[in-house]
């Protein structure tokens, strides 16, 4: 099924792929460059990224919707339903592995939040904040921190505190075990930022502790399994100060390098962005740039600005509730 609109001078096409709703925005041509990485055994040069299925009738639709996007390589949630304990079956993530064609095989990262705790995820005990504060209630674990106020139902953690990051890796049912038995590719550990939070009340190794945290989590899932694949999300500043941090991982996400929504970042912070960034590519590393503007033109100008740069580009809408593909930006 498809449909189209004028929204003021852009052209909006709505396609309902298996239930999964890919938006794709126009007009533009393709400028989006001929960048690509070698992850594993294919050659990766577009991604796409979604962590919510609410608009989407059923589970089978959200499988067969995510098999049949032809993006090299896919950023979904560890589980498909994390409010309800539900988490994708091995068979299932190897049907969105596979695709439905050649052109639809794909690598599968599983996101995981290492540096917030949710409290809609399945280690979560609703008597940590019973009275929904924001502060952990006595009793909580003594790496609960308080609840981040620009995000509800996310909360600060020390990181580097060995109960959270046993939750995270380490055991049968720890987040990386699980994502190893169910078949990802690798993961996406986002908040890595976190330690500038803890910086700035003091923890002056706040910063090394999260380079130890991703690279004991690195060493531990590449020991199970040698081509698992280890990509954080920001915090790419940590490469200057421990350069070591570049062996741990395989490569990095970073959102608003480009822009924050429809505005255009301050020059200073789109150059040191970018500069943290090379460190990375010139370490052989993937570089995968997440923007959220809606306007088309600037659409067309980070794409073409992450290619500039030699980076891969993915818009889509910040609440990552569906699977967009920009006019002119198309994977093939």
């Amino acid at each position: 099924m498809e449909k189209a609109q004028v929204v003021g001078l852009a052209i909006v096409v709505i396609v309902i792929v298996a239930g999964l709703v890919i938006v794709i925005r126009s007009p533009t041509e393709n400028d989006t460059g001929n960048v690509s990485f070698q992850l594993a055994d294919r050659v990766v040069d577009d991604f796409g990224y979604v962590l919510q299925y609410d608009n989407i009738e059923s589970r089978e639709d959200v499988v067969a919707g995510l098999a049949a996007s032809k993006y090299d390589l896919l950023i979904i949630d560890a589980y498909y339903e994390p409010t309800q304990n539900e988490s994708w079956t091995a068979d299932e993530v190897s049907t969105i592995r596979m695709g439905v064609d050649s052109e639809s095989s794909k690598i599968v990262l599983a996101y995981v939040s290492i540096g917030e705790a949710e409290s809609y995820r399945p280690y979560w005990n609703e008597s940590w904040d019973a009275d929904h504060d924001g502060v952990p209630d006595d009793g909580a674990p003594s790496w609960l921190d308080i609840e981040n106020p620009d995000w509800p139902g996310n909360y600060k953690v020390r990181y580097w505190d060995s109960s959270w990051q046993n939750i995270i890796f380490g055991n049968e049912s720890s987040y990386i075990d699980r994502v190893l038995a169910r078949g990802f590719d690798g993961v996406y550990l986002d908040i890595i930022d976190a330690y500038e939070y803890y910086e700035d009340r003091g923890v002056s190794d706040a910063a090394s502790k999260m380079v130890e945290f991703v690279s004991a989590l690195s060493a531990y899932a590449k020991e199970l399994r040698e081509d698992f694949l280890v990509f954080p999300q920001n915090g790419e500043a940590l490469a200057r100060r421990f350069p070591d941090y570049l062996e741990a991982v395989d490569g990095i996400g970073r959102e608003d390098v480009f822009t924050m929504d429809n505005t255009v970042q301050p020059d200073q912070e789109r150059e040191q962005a970018v500069d943290d960034l090379s460190l990375f590519l010139d370490a052989g590393c993937a570089v995968l740039i997440v923007e959220y503007p809606t306007d088309p033109h600037l659409i067309d100008w980070v794409y073409e600005s992450a290619a500039d740069v030699g980076a891969l580009c993915y818009v889509g809408p910040r609440s990552l509730d569906e699977l967009r593909v920009n006019a002119g930006h198309e994977p093939d």
